[in-house]
């Protein structure tokens, strides 16, 4: 069904309770902000009114995947100028989960705003990448008012692993399932949420939970994003998830059970403070670091909203496994301080490099499978992460011992 829309029915609306969740519990002070409390600032209707507006679009496509428990259509964009290539890489968003962090909902806002736009960065998305996004994924919570729960009361968040499964999470459940049966399935899941706190970070899965090389996937997908945004993103290892195995209750969940390494799914956390904003930054820099972990390498950046620096870069180190020592190479395109330091798998500190100034130009160090304090490390995977100015890049390399 494309841009046809149904006037909404009025409800009774009641508030919700909260939980504990990974986004944290709603504070008290939550009652005193300037929110509409029936539907915290963004309701269904104005959801309407928007997809009228983005349906305008030769690039949007808009579909009901189906309904919620109170009836409402679960709409998605599809955004692309070649949405049936059977080889553009697909990107897969859903937002507003949790109807009180309606901040998750203006980041994606903000995303559909820069994909849409007359802007080179985006042509060049549309014609190689394919977007579904779900704009708000629980409308029922969002006009009854609830901080977190759909009509039956239910965190369709963490509601993955029940039977039977929430109307919503069948329907995103099956949606999944269909596109990864395409020639092109998903490669990045995307979960937008805001946590009560005033930072943005994305919730890091620890090796336990997942495998050694999805750990290094994650930190460098993290730290790519990080780098268009200065000072806008804590670093990867600030909320660390999965500690103790895998849950199987979270979308995450079922995409690593399903689909392990090969889908880079990750829960964003916007910030959710009267100091919350730069939706646009933060939207432009997911979007380019998703385009750099799908080895879309999109150059012309001059002029336009990008702060990554062309020519700084950090290469693999060689040999690559080694077992003596290994050569890191980096090229610097500004005159900075330069910091690379290597960790375990766990994120645990091994030895700092290098920290210092340097100049200009193509730069060397050696690494001879020591740590801080001249003993040789372990063999198996290492991470090591350059750091200089507003850029940050990580690798990882494998010492045999």
């Amino acid at each position: 069904m494309k841009h046809t829309f149904i006037l909404l029915f009025l409800f009774s609306f009641v508030l919700g309770q909260t939980v504990n969740h990974k986004c944290g519990i709603i504070p008290e002070s939550e009652l005193i902000l300037q929110r509409d409390n029936q539907n915290w600032g963004y309701g269904y209707d104005s959801l309407l009114v928007d997809l009228n507006r983005w349906g305008e679009s030769p690039f949007v496509t808009i579909d009901s995947l189906g309904a919620t428990v109170q009836n409402r259509a679960l709409w998605e964009l599809t955004i692309s100028a070649n949405p049936e290539s059977s080889s553009n890489h697909r990107i897969y968003i859903h937002a507003r989960t949790h109807p009180g962090e309606e901040e998750s909902f203006w980041v994606t806002n903000e995303i559909i705003n820069l994909l849409l736009s007359d802007t080179p960065i985006a042509e060049f998305v549309r014609e190689n990448c394919v977007f579904h996004i779900i704009p708000m994924y629980n409308p029922d919570g969002v006009e009854l008012g609830f901080a977190r729960e759909n009509a039956n009361g239910v965190d369709i968040e963490s509601g993955w692993d029940d039977e039977p499964l929430e109307p919503e999470v069948n329907v995103l459940k099956n949606r999944f399932i269909e596109l990864m049966t395409t020639d092109n399935p998903v490669e990045v899941a995307l979960n937008m949420h805001s946590a009560y706190s005033c930072v943005r970070y994305f919730v890091y899965h620890d090796v336990d939970g997942t495998s050694e090389n999805y750990a290094v996937l994650e930190q460098q997908f993290i730290s790519g994003i990080q780098s268009y945004f200065e000072g806008g993103f804590e670093n990867w290892d600030y909320f660390i998830s999965w500690t103790s195995g895998t849950p199987d209750q979270y979308p995450e969940s079922w995409w690593w059970v399903t689909h392990g390494e090969n889908v880079m799914a990750l829960t964003y956390e916007d910030m959710n403070c009267a100091e919350a904003g730069l939706y646009d930054s933060t939207a432009n820099a997911i979007v380019r670091g998703v385009c750099d972990y799908i080895e879309l390498n999109y150059m012309n950046i001059d002029g336009e909203n990008g702060t990554h620096p062309i020519g700084l870069s950090l290469g693999q180190n060689y040999p690559n496994p080694f077992n003596s020592n290994t050569k890191i190479q980096y090229t610097l395109s500004e005159e900075n301080i330069v910091t690379i330091i290597l960790y375990d798998i766990k994120g645990s500190k091994i030895k700092t490099l290098i920290n210092n100034r340097q100049t200009v130009g193509e730069k060397s160090i050696l690494w001879d499978g020591k740590n801080d304090v001249g003993e040789l490390v372990s063999g198996g995977m290492y991470v090591y992460t350059i750091t200089s100015g507003n850029f940050s890049s990580t690798r990882k390399t494998i010492f045999l011992k």
